[in-house]
């Protein structure tokens, strides 16, 4: 608004001293070429020299006042979208049937090379030298509070082997076992017994 008033003022002015210069060339150029015309005697007419001054226009202020727009406030409003719901069809897939085609392989030969047998050397066997074999050992148990009475005595010389032991059997007697063992007589025990035999009462039941 402001800067129309300004282009309205300047446009004045300008028209102003328009007006005025083209008076001022019809006042004095036209009128004395008209009377030089009309006189009978030769006249020598000089050119007039027309001087123009230039005016500067006065300044003219303009106070443009700025004037803080009203804010503009914007209600958003938010609109919940609707649901889309999404139908997904099963399609079941076309079976695919593959043909396996069976190749019969190329037969493999293999080369056999003959074995190369590898001859060991030949080892003389000496007879082997043992010890003669001796001896002679015995032990003993008494426990009379489980009963174990017990005893063996033995001893060895080469392929000779004699002993003996005894034990105490539940019945009150007590066993007595001799025995020989060679290689060529082979195990040859002799049993005997001592003491006679006891057997507890078992109450009758009524």
């Amino acid at each position: 608004m402001e800067i129309s008033k300004v282009l309205f003022v300047l446009a004045a002015l300008l028209g102003a001293a328009l007006a005025q210069y083209e008076k001022h060339q019809t006042s004095y150029g036209h009128a004395q070429s008209y009377a030089s015309v009309n006189q009978i005697t030769s006249i020598k007419h000089e050119v007039p020299v027309y001087k123009h001054e230039y005016k500067q226009p006065e300044p003219v202020y303009i106070r443009h006042e700025y004037k803080q727009p009203e804010p503009v406030y914007i209600k958003h409003e938010y609109k919940q979208p609707e649901p889309v719901y999404i139908k997904h069809e099963y399609k079941q897939p076309e079976p695919v049937y593959i043909k396996h085609e069976y190749k019969q392989p190329e037969p493999v030969y293999i080369k056999h090379e003959a074995p190369v047998y590898k001859h060991e050397p030949v080892y003389k066997h000496e007879p082997e030298h043992y010890a003669h074999p001796k001896y002679a050992f015995k032990y003993g148990v008494h426990d009379s509070h489980t009963g174990d009475i017990k005893d063996q005595a033995e001893e060895r010389d080469g392929d000779v082997v004699k002993g003996e032991y005894s034990l105490l059997q539940p019945d009150g007697r007590k066993r007595i076992v001799h025995y020989t063992a060679s290689k060529h007589g082979g195990f040859n025990a002799v049993v005997s017994y001592s003491g006679h035999a006891v057997h507890p009462e078992v109450a009758k039941k009524y």
